[in-house]
This record gives C-alpha cells, sequence and structure tokens, in this order.
C-alpha cells in the first residue's frame, strides 16, 4: 500500500520535475540568447565607434589639407600683391624721377626763353622787355593755385578802404617773368606727381 502511495506521489511530481525542467531549459536558452546579443550588440556597437572615428579622422584630414591648400593658396596672393605693389611703387618711382628730370631740363632753358627775345628771324636777340604782374594778378593766381586761401569779404569795410583796397591790388607785386615760369616748372611738376600717384592708387585698388 505504501509502494502505491509512493507510486503515486512520483507520478504526480513527474509532471512538475518537467515543467520546472523545461522552465529552467527555457531560461538557460533565454540567458544565452540574451548573452548572444548582448554580444553581438557590442560587437557592433564597437564596430559603428570605430567607424565614426575613422569618418571623423578623414574628415579631420580633408579639413587639414582644405586649410593647409588654402593657407597656400593666401600666400600666393600675397606674394603676387606685394610684388604688384612693389612693382607699381617702382614705377611711380621712375615716374618721378623721369619729372624730375623734365623740371631740371626746363629750368635750365628758362633763362635762353625768358631774358632774350627777337622781333623776327633775321633780327638780333634783344632783352626781354618788362612784364608787370600786378599784386591783385599775384593774388588771383595764388589762390587759383591753392597757395593762398580765400580772404572773406569785410562786411565792415568802408568804401573808401574798399577803394584803397582795389588801388592797392593794382601796384606791381615784384614777380617777374622769370619768377613765374621757375614756379610753374616746379608746381606743374607736382601735379604730375600728384597725377601718377593717384593713377597707381586707382590700379592698386582696382588691382590692373
Amino acid at each position: 500500500m505504501s509502494g502505491l502511495t509512493l507510486r503515486g506521489v512520483l507520478a504526480g511530481l513527474l509532471p512538475l520535475l518537467l515543467i520546472g525542467a523545461a522552465v529552467l531549459m527555457v531560461e538557460a536558452m533565454q540567458r544565452a540568447e540574451h548573452r548572444k546579443g548582448y554580444g553581438l550588440a557590442h560587437s557592433e556597437g564597437l564596430a559603428a565607434l570605430e567607424q565614426l572615428r575613422r569618418e571623423h579622422a578623414e574628415a579631420e584630414t580633408v579639413r587639414a589639407r582644405a586649410a593647409e591648400a588654402s593657407a597656400k593658396q593666401a600666400a600666393k596672393h600675397l606674394q603676387a600683391e606685394q610684388a604688384r605693389n612693389d612693382q607699381l611703387a617702382a614705377d611711380l618711382a621712375a615716374q618721378q624721377r623721369t619729372h624730375r628730370e623734365t623740371t631740371d631740363r626746363l629750368t635750365g632753358e628758362i633763362a635762353r626763353v625768358n631774358d632774350l627775345y627777337r622781333e623776327a628771324l633775321d633780327t638780333p636777340p634783344r632783352p626781354l622787355p618788362a612784364c608787370v604782374f600786378t599784386a591783385g594778378w599775384l593774388r588771383v593766381y595764388d589762390e587759383a593755385s591753392g597757395a593762398r586761401v580765400p580772404q572773406a569779404a569785410d562786411a565792415g569795410r568802408t568804401a573808401a578802404q574798399a577803394a584803397e583796397a582795389r588801388a592797392a591790388e593794382q601796384l606791381a607785386s615784384g614777380i617777374s617773368q622769370r619768377q613765374l615760369l621757375e614756379h610753374h616748372v616746379r608746381y606743374a611738376e607736382q601735379c604730375r606727381n600728384t597725377a601718377a600717384q593717384l593713377d597707381l592708387l586707382i590700379d592698386a585698388v582696382e588691382g590692373n
């Protein structure tokens, strides 16, 4: 009787044991799959990270090469600009030397063209008559060339003072033809130098 009871108990426990074994087996399989999945995900993550590192390194290399090429191009452009500016400065110096040579040559000719004159080709030369330049003439000349600042009108000046001032401007200035011509030759050199500087400055700005 006890034997039958033990068998009955064992028979009743067998399904439970099978179910427990199945549960343990499923859990073991799940743990194995979990470890497998974790290992696969870890490997894929490391591969992705390594890929990102390679892409970043490649991008940095491309960026560094681009920066180097840009720096070389900038340096080349700067050298070209410096060479062009040096050439412009040399051209300006050459033009100024030419202008000075012209001034020296014309200054040397002043005595010949100013001191003597001929009434005709077959007549002998004679001293050039004096040419009077009034003080007013000289004032107008200086104001036009910027050598003198124009005087402001004085509203309080009387008619007598104004008439006296006009009369004073009709006096001889003491400037001779020779002095005027010498001044014009020097002033013309300054004008040519200024014009040359302006032309080269425009060329430098426009990149010609």
